[in-house]
């Protein structure tokens, strides 16, 4: 059981893109979402030159051929990294061709959603990919990209904090489900790049609700950096073989970040690691439709350097505190990762059971634990991470508590899955 929705806002590729067909779809990346490429579901669409998966099978060059394509090696980029001449003709100054330029005021003048929201109709350089174990998001589904400038190799010297080449931008839609029928409908789309006007970068565009287009809420010259929005959503959909709902499927409150918010947590988890969160060696060495990402990047010579083998990966022989461990990583340790308490899976155990908190913005109950054996509801994990029902007050004495994470989940929508696993894990352990 996964506690992350792993379905994709990309639709069936239905006809053919100035620069060949999409990766993911049509002789793009085999395997790979929040953290990889993208997987090649079908055969090439008519285009120009489909994907060439180096370490998969060939995509579809020029027409209906190809069925299960390999990543999509980067094909020859044009003037300033960008996209390929297709892509970019003289003169062209989107992201796509100018990897470092200003980001526009809507998010079709990038050119990297030219048919705005059907992303099954985007540039053969944008690479899907999918983190595995993901963040957990009130539910929503995201559809993920990396695209590296021309030529670019990622520095895998250090296994835990990779250098990206300046120029390369990360692009992550967020849907919900409130689409006509109850289809996948794109609400906010957040752009990091390195190497622009500050080391790292930070954008968000909010969709129009037809899809046509989405509006930057905050450029380089106004509006506030601290400001965040929020927007109805609803969550009602399958994932596997079980119902999905938030709120009761009834619409609540998302909120889409400030700029400086997203800025705080990748920055965060820079400051141990690296400043992109999600496409890393843990997430990455994981299967998506039938092949390990992490391969098949490495496949397409995306690294500068072979990978260590066996690949990092988290396991645990109790199955429940596995999936303990992977949510934690998914969705605690970008923060929690040693500068006041680290939470990766090799120490999660050891710096949580009968250990007492000591952050400055954290003052639990006297005798309250990060994890206090036999006792969810006196475990500061566990009681942080409900979100709601917090006390201010615990034997006629002030405490001081907060939802976590802090940012990115609404309320009412903490993962109940991962707080049934939780809660039967503390239960289960000796007083």
């Amino acid at each position: 059981m996964k506690y992350s929705r792993l379905a994709y806002l990309s639709l069936l590729a239905i006809g053919s893109f100035a620069c060949g067909s999409p990766p993911d779809h049509t002789g793009g990346k085999g395997g790979s979402g929040d953290t990889g490429g993208d997987s090649g579901d079908t055969g090439g669409a008519s285009g120009g030159t489909g994907g060439k998966g180096t370490g998969g099978k060939t995509g579809g060059t020029g027409g209906g051929g190809g069925g299960t394509g390999g990543m999509t090696a980067p094909p020859d980029a044009g003037p300033d990294g960008g996209g390929t001449m297709a892509e970019c003709p003289p003169g062209d100054t989107t992201l796509l061709c100018k990897p470092t330029g200003a980001f526009p005021k809507t998010i079709k003048e990038t050119g990297f959603f030219p048919a705005g929201a059907d992303m099954s109709k985007r540039p053969a350089r944008m690479i899907e990919y999918s983190p595995d174990p993901a963040l957990w998001s009130d539910g929503m589904e995201k559809a993920r990209y990396i695209v590296l400038p021309k030529d670019g190799k990622i520095d895998n010297t250090k296994r835990d904090a990779w250098e990206f080449p300046d120029g390369t931008i990360f692009i992550k839609t967020f849907s919900d489900d409130s689409g006509t029928g109850g289809k996948p409908r794109a609400i906010e789309t957040r752009f990091i790049r390195k190497g622009g006007g500050l080391p790292y970068e930070f954008y968000l565009y909010k969709w129009k609700a037809d899809g046509s287009d989405a509006d930057l809420l905050v450029d380089d010259q106004s509006g506030d950096i601290n400001a965040d929005e929020n927007v109805p959503v609803t969550i009602k959909h399958m994932e596997g073989t079980q119902m999905l709902m938030v709120n009761g499927g009834m619409p609540f409150m998302h909120t889409l970040p400030s700029r400086n918010a997203c800025g705080q947590c990748h920055e965060e988890n820079g400051m141990k690691t690296q400043t992109f969160i999600g496409f890393d060696e843990w997430r990455l060495n994981s299967m998506l439709n039938g092949k390990n990402q992490l391969a098949e990047f490495e496949a397409a010579g995306v690294f500068m350097k072979p990978l260590v083998k066996p690949a990092l990966t988290i396991t645990d022989p109790d199955l429940r505190l596995q999936r303990i461990k992977r949510f934690v990583f998914g969705n605690c340790v970008h923060c929690h990762a040693g500068n006041v308490v680290d939470l990766h899976p090799d120490v999660f155990v050891a710096n949580t059971v009968s250990k007492p908190t000591n952050a400055q913005s954290v003052m639990p109950p006297p005798g309250w634990f990060r994890v206090t054996p036999g006792s969810p509801t006196t475990s500061v994990l566990y009681v942080q991470a409900q979100r709601t029902m917090i006390p201010t007050m615990v034997g006629g004495k002030m405490v001081r508590m907060r939802p976590m994470p802090p940012v990115g989940v609404a309320d009412i929508a903490a993962n109940q899955e991962f707080l049934a696993d939780l809660a039967a894990w503390i239960t289960a352990l000796k007083k």
